[in-house]
């Protein structure tokens, strides 16, 4: 955030709220937080579900993409023309780090079968 008043506060995966401001390079804000990805058994933070201000639809922003997580806001390196060539997001294309094989267990991918979200 290039904003000094801006109470930037480095924070936890977890600590991130529902509509915290998403900003680019050079401090642009493209959008707001709508959900943050992860696996809370793990502790292992995946992403960011990013609802876009300028065409009100949701993209993925990858955990590796994410430069800053803070108080005042997520923060990448991607600039805002970047932001609007990422692909909309879909609940079915979501992915979740999980161990496979019966015999040795190393990271892999697999479909995530159930919604992280709490009811309510």
């Amino acid at each position: 955030m290039t904003d000094s008043s801006n109470d930037a506060t480095p924070i936890s995966w977890r600590a991130v709220t529902y509509l915290t401001p998403v900003v680019a390079a050079g401090g642009e804000a493209v959008g707001v937080v709508s959900e943050i990805l992860g696996s809370d058994a793990e502790d292992i933070f995946h992403g960011v579900r990013v609802r876009l201000t300028t065409d009100s639809r949701d993209v993925l922003l990858s955990a590796n993409l994410v430069t800053a997580l803070t108080t005042a806001g997520v923060e990448t390196n991607l600039t805002p023309a970047a932001f609007a060539t990422l692909p909309t997001y879909s609940d079915e294309a979501t992915y979740h780090l999980v161990s496979v094989g019966w015999r040795h267990k190393h990271p892999g991918w697999a479909r995530d079968s159930k919604k992280d979200e709490e009811p309510g």
